[in-house]
């Protein structure tokens, strides 16, 4: 998972989270845990880290800005999950 070394290389952070999230799971992990529109722009990788990190449970309670590879891990499958009912939720129309 690349995003586990985010904190080590400064210029993934900088990149489009969509390179590795794609388009829809971007746009659902923002519309789950930002209380705003989706942005105009594509949010970076940094972004996508502290998300997923937070999905999974992560609340940087030492401060240290670094989510353990648990917390990655079981936010990106939940996101998994949110984007999969939502695929079924949009097949239900067709």
């Amino acid at each position: 998972m690349a995003l586990r070394f985010i904190k080590e290389v400064d210029e993934l952070s900088t990149e489009s989270c969509e390179k590795v999230l794609g388009k829809k799971a971007w746009k659902l992990l923002w519309l789950k845990l930002e209380s705003k529109t989706l942005p105009k722009e594509t949010p970076d990788m940094g972004w996508a880290y502290k998300s997923l990190a937070k999905l999974g449970g992560w609340k940087d309670t030492k401060r240290t800005g670094r989510a353990s590879i648990k917390a990655l891990w079981e936010g990106w499958f939940k996101l998994q999950t949110i984007l999969e009912g939502y695929e079924l939720a949009m097949s239900l129309d067709h």
